[in-house]
């Protein structure tokens, strides 16, 4: 089992790990540039787009919050901003793919509609969503 401590980080390094995944291109075009940012979609984006990424990112400020600050509640707050955090990226998800074409496939659908592949910040994000669960898992023993 690991010890107390190193679990915390890992969940803690997840998070931030999201955090600065929301600052990075979330899509690579075809050619070398990189595309828009979730920041970029909270200061510049649409609506729907600008909830879900809003979701996103603040569910994961949320969380690194909790790491420091306890409530005192029996409610599991860590993973709550967690589920806020990755529900916040399915939403700007299903705004990119205009909820249509989920059934199609999820990386070719993506790759289609957009026109690009995965970028950085996105393949970061989904790391720091994996890994802050892990060490969610791991400290409930």
């Amino acid at each position: 089992m690991a010890k107390k401590g190193s679990v915390f980080s890992l969940y803690l390094i997840g998070l931030a790990l999201v955090v600065i995944g929301c600052f990075l291109p979330l899509t690579a075009s075809k050619f070398f540039g990189g595309g828009q940012s979730a920041f970029h979609a909270i200061t510049n984006g649409s609506g729907d787009l600008k909830i879900g990424a809003i979701l996103a990112l603040c569910g994961a400020i949320a969380g690194i919050v909790f790491c420091f600050v306890s409530l005192g509640t029996k409610l599991p707050v860590k993973l709550i901003s967690l589920i806020v955090s990755i529900v916040g990226g399915v939403y700007v998800w299903i705004c990119y793919m205009n909820g249509g074409a989920l059934a199609k496939g999820v990386f070719k659908a993506a790759m289609k509609v957009s026109g690009s592949k995965p970028g950085i910040g996105l393949i970061v994000i989904l790391a720091g969503w994996v890994i802050a669960l892990v060490g969610w898992l791991q400290s409930r023993d």
